[in-house]
């Protein structure tokens, strides 16, 4: 039998950077918040896919590790007490009434709110397969769809294939400890940033990587674990090369799951919202990857800026009529408990 909760201002579905931006806004704002976050971990997909990851567009910080990002997040979003609920899948939301609290069921309890943030990056991701012959037999065994720990690839021969950001930064970010690196993608031209390809070009063209474009990942080989690799090129030249690891970096399966039945509007599988994050659920807002408007730009950052937003928002919907000062990190802007911590720092 499911167990009801206590009341919340603010419950914020998703534990990944824009959900840990928004826990600390809200904090700032002296609401009450709750994260609920399907992963056992807080951290999102940075956490699940690329803990060890360098990061490069969090402005202030010219590079950090994707472990390193989340740890500082979660010391600065839940510093004001946010409750958190890990392992849990939010299977729907229902509405009682205008004034009355939205409640949130998940898969184990039901949380009242006054109002919710969906900040859950792009849903449930899974990485997709590479079906080249063999992949599937060596996965685990030298064929990886993530990396968790970049020591497994020190002293190896190492195989990237793809052609996007994941593709091109794990070129960079992998070269200084492996045995050799290449990258084999399909295309002549490339997804990733011009900047990170550019620095994945100059590597190819003085050989210290190997680079193949047109170019197919057609067969994996080898005896219990991953020993070589077979690729074909658009003249249908075949060449099998010697590789302990193989990282198919050629995208993701996204599946909002039970979200699409929550009458909620989408375009293209992402959350409209307008200039304050508001859905068009009242008081559902929403922030991060999952959600499109006119200029959306896909980036860490912006996440940040519209979980502020969204929060402010929130607020103002909670405390109908009355003004919403910003809150600010300064200690003349901070609440009184907070304020009283900063300065015993000092």
């Amino acid at each position: 039998m499911k167990k009801v909760m206590e009341i919340r201002d603010l419950t914020i579905i998703g534990g990944g950077p824009t959900g840990l931006a928004a826990a600390f806004r809200a904090g700032m704002h002296e609401i009450s918040a709750r994260i609920i976050e399907t992963a056992s971990q807080l951290g999102g997909q940075v956490t699940a896919l690329y803990p060890e990851k360098k990061i490069y567009d969090v402005f202030g910080l010219p590079e950090v590790l994707g472990k390193e990002l989340v740890h500082n997040l979660i010391k600065q979003g839940l510093q004001f007490g946010a409750e958190v609920c890990l392992g849990e899948s939010v299977k729907g939301l229902r509405f009682a009434g205008q004034g009355e609290p939205i409640e949130i069921v998940t898969d184990r309890n039901s949380y009242p709110t006054r109002t919710v943030l969906l900040a859950g990056g792009l849903g449930l991701i899974t990485p997709r397969k590479h079906d080249a012959q063999g992949c599937d037999r060596f996965e685990g065994k030298g064929v990886y769809y993530s990396v968790r720990d970049p020591e497994l690839f020190r002293g190896k021969k190492v195989v990237i294939v793809g052609g996007g950001d994941s593709a091109l930064d794990w070129v960079l970010n992998l070269r200084p400890i492996a045995a050799r690196i290449t990258l084999v993608h399909r295309s002549q031209e490339f997804a990733g940033h011009a900047s990170t390809l550019r620095e994945v070009q100059q590597l190819a063209d003085f050989g210290h990587i190997g680079l193949h474009t047109s170019t197919l990942l057609t067969a994996a080989h080898g005896n219990g674990k991953l020993e070589a690799i077979t690729v074909r090129n658009s003249r249908g030249v075949e060449q099998t090369m010697e590789a302990q690891a193989l990282l198919p970096m050629i995208g993701f399966h996204v599946n909002l799951g039970s979200m699409e039945n929550w009458g909620l509007e989408f375009q293209e599988k992402k959350i409209v919202v307008n200039s304050r994050m508001e859905t068009n659920l009242p008081g559902v807002f929403a922030a991060g990857d999952m959600v499109t408007y006119p200029g959306k730009i896909k980036l860490i950052a912006t996440g940040f800026a519209e979980a502020a937003i969204a929060v402010k928002s929130a607020v103002e919907y909670v405390h109908p009529g009355e003004k919403v000062r910003v809150q600010y990190s300064s200690v003349a802007g901070l609440p009184k408990a907070s304020k009283a911590l900063a300065l015993a720092g000092n």
